[in-house]
């Protein structure tokens, strides 16, 4: 049993959700050392760590692909050390076709200066538990996260995302864009943390889900922390069905019903797959769309 996606304080005890219990019980993990730019790719389950060490003044990308079509689970850890000025972008995708689930787990500490840039794409067709927490112990450290997720079928998606903003004028960037439908159940859980001595800091956190059926269970749970005066921090969540009008104005350029929710669900990962800069992850996430949605 693995206990994961921890809420930093105890709260909303009626939704269930200070933390998640996976039945899974872990094995060695096969383990991966990074250092520079590269491109992981995982076609099977099992377990696996993944360390990325970026020295000083260093700037490098990791990619990391899975596509799993077996059943079974993918248990990935990827533990992250900033040096000073380093310089990170870590863009995951998940593109299981079959029935196999994800466990992701992110844990990040940033030296001064250091920054992180994860981009997040889930459009999977099993189950995801997804659990970062990010450490911004440096002054002036600094965090941008993206995440695009789709949930269908009687799919699950428990996501947790904590930052804690521990060094003085460090920054962080939460926004995530999701689409759920059939009875799809998704907890989006999002944490910024102002510790005491973090002044000069900003945080912010943005959701925004659009809701196709009327049978998925949304959660969408923002928290801001602090024992700081002198900080910035900012929360929300817009949750609603495709408008009328949007559905109104594709519908008159040709497309029907089905062929609207299909683009809005591309323009939302497109968004996010031009962040990526690479054109081969594009092109495998757009055409794992094309078979899927």
């Amino acid at each position: 049993m693995i206990k994961m996606n921890v809420l930093p304080v105890r709260t909303f005890n009626r939704l269930k959700v200070n933390e998640t219990f996976v039945e899974y019980e872990p094995s060695a993990p096969k383990i991966y050392e990074i250092s520079e730019t590269s491109k992981l790719e995982l076609k099977e389950t099992g377990d696996f760590g993944v360390n990325i060490k970026v020295a000083d003044d260093n700037n490098i990308t990791v990619v990391m692909l899975c596509e799993c079509t077996e059943e079974g689970t993918l248990n990935i850890k990827t533990e992250i050390t900033m040096g000073k000025g380093a310089s990170l972008k870590l863009i995951q995708a998940d593109m299981g076709k079959g029935s196999g689930r994800l466990i992701n787990t992110v844990r990040c500490t940033e030296d001064k200066d250091a920054s992180v840039q994860l981009i997040q794409l889930f459009p999977a067709r099993g189950d995801i538990y997804n659990d970062c927490n990010i450490e911004l112990t440096g002054n002036r450290s600094g965090l941008d996260i993206h995440v695009a997720y789709m949930g269908n079928g009687d799919k699950k998606l428990d996501m947790n995302y904590v930052v804690n903003h521990i060094g003085k004028n460090t920054t962080s960037y939460i926004r995530a864009d999701g689409v759920l439908k059939d009875k799809a159940f998704k907890t989006f859980k999002g944490t910024i943390d102002f510790k005491t001595g973090s002044s000069g800091s900003k945080g912010e956190e943005r959701e925004k889900v659009l809701l196709l059926s009327d049978d998925i269970v949304n959660q969408s749970v923002p928290i801001i922390l602090c024992t700081e005066e002198d900080v910035e921090g900012a929360h929300g969540a817009a949750i609603g069905n495709l408008d009328e009008d949007t559905l109104f104005y594709l519908k008159s350029r040709g497309l029907d019903e089905d062929e609207a929710k299909r683009l809005v669900i591309y323009g939302m990962f497109n968004r996010l797959l031009e962040k990526t800069g690479d054109e081969e992850i594009s092109s495998r996430v757009e055409g794992f769309l094309a078979e899927t949605v």
